[in-house]
């Protein structure tokens, strides 16, 4: 890139996204009105010049997938800073404390990184909305501070390190969505969890939350009895952990349209459920035993119950008029007649169906192996 570029002196966007350059000239910190920045996937750019700190007027700043090894202290300085794209960025381990001076900013993505830790500053980002910590597998935990982000809205950190959550966890009381499920085999063995989690007693004061997904995390034993205070969750995804029940008051979750409980395998019963119920997912949960009638789940067009060759019932399930998709396989609870009409997919266990059936038109019939 050539020096002269600092003469544009009303520039206000650069974009130099996937180019080959190796530096930034030092004359970039004339562009006075710059308002975006993208170097994104300039694998040779490898720092930011001196100068940068003087471009105030900066708003969006992506660097995403660039080899940068630091960021300079000096980019505390970039008031007007709104989104900050760090990701891919292999080389960058660490964040400046000067992070926190960065009062404008609502946007950081740091998704596939190797940042071990969150400078205690980030805890002064007043106005962050959205925080993406995705693929940080060498992330371990989070700072206290981070209860202090009173705007976050949407914390995405699936695919980490982490073990626990800070005791501050439950004070983001503008919290939408919580996004953190784990993928056990992609975690290095020497940062694995290799005992339960559980979760903080703050958690259940996120009452704004909609969607939560935090699969993989190792939760036993028994899930809290106040998980209805988080009376606004529309998606609750708790798959693969080690809890054996929960809690009747989920039946007081009366937004709740997706219930997510696949390889639970050492849950054994299903509360009452909300009656707002659209989806069920509790496939090879291979504990399950008991499930509470169902007959309130008007609303519920798919449940799948594969592999849970425990269950010999399911009480209420010839009242499911919304029922559109059935999955059976694998499991011997099939002596209710089934309201056919709205189905759309069937999979039943066994070699033949039963003296009930009758199938509607359009119909998919599945057959499939049980698998463990």
């Amino acid at each position: 890139m050539p020096d002269s570029i600092g003469n544009l002196e009303s520039l206000t966007e650069l974009l130099a996204y996937n180019s080959g350059i190796k530096e930034l000239p030092s004359t970039i910190g004339s562009l006075s009105y710059l308002r975006k920045l993208s170097v994104g996937k300039c694998k040779l750019l490898s720092k930011l010049p001196d100068s940068f700190k003087t471009i105030a007027s900066i708003t969006e700043l992506d660097l995403d997938g660039t080899s940068i090894r630091y960021l300079p202290d000096e980019i505390g300085e970039m008031k007007q800073l709104r989104k900050l794209e760090i990701g891919n960025c292999s080389n960058l381990e660490s964040l400046p404390e000067s992070i926190g001076h960065l009062a404008s900013l609502t946007t950081l993505n740091i998704i596939n990184g190797n940042i071990r830790e969150l400078p205690a500053s980030i805890g002064l980002l007043d106005n962050l909305v959205n925080l993406t910590l995705n693929k940080c597998r060498m992330l371990k935990q989070l700072p206290a501070s981070i209860g202090n982000l009173k705007s976050l809205c949407h914390l995405k950190m699936e695919e980490t390190a982490m073990k626990d959550l800070p005791e501050s966890f439950g004070m983001l009381s503008s919290l939408r969505t919580l996004r953190m499920a784990k993928r056990p085999h992609l975690v290095p063995i020497s940062v694995e969890n290799t005992g339960s989690f559980v979760l903080p007693s703050s958690f259940c004061n996120l009452t704004l939350l909609y969607e939560l997904d935090a699969r993989a995390w190792r939760l036993s034993g028994k899930v809290p009895d106040d998980f209805e205070k988080l009376s606004l969750l529309e998606t609750l995804d708790l798959g693969q952990n080690n809890f054996h029940s929960l809690p009747s008051s989920l039946e007081g979750l009366s937004f709740l349209k997706k219930l997510s409980l696949p390889n639970c395998t050492e849950l054994i019963s299903l509360p009452s459920l909300p009656s707002s119920l659209i989806e069920l997912n509790a496939d090879n949960c291979y504990a399950l035993e008991t499930i509470h009638d169902m007959s309130n789940l008007e609303s519920l067009e798919e449940l799948k119950l594969t592999n849970c060759d425990k269950v010999v019932d399911i009480p209420g399930l010839e009242c499911l008029k919304s029922l559109k998709r059935l999955y059976l396989s694998g499991c011997n609870a099939c002596s209710s007649k089934v309201a056919l009409r709205n189905f759309q997919n069937l999979s039943m266990p066994g070699t033949k169906l039963p003296e009930w059936f009758s199938a509607g038109t359009g119909m998919m019939i599945m057959r499939e192996k049980k698998n463990r």
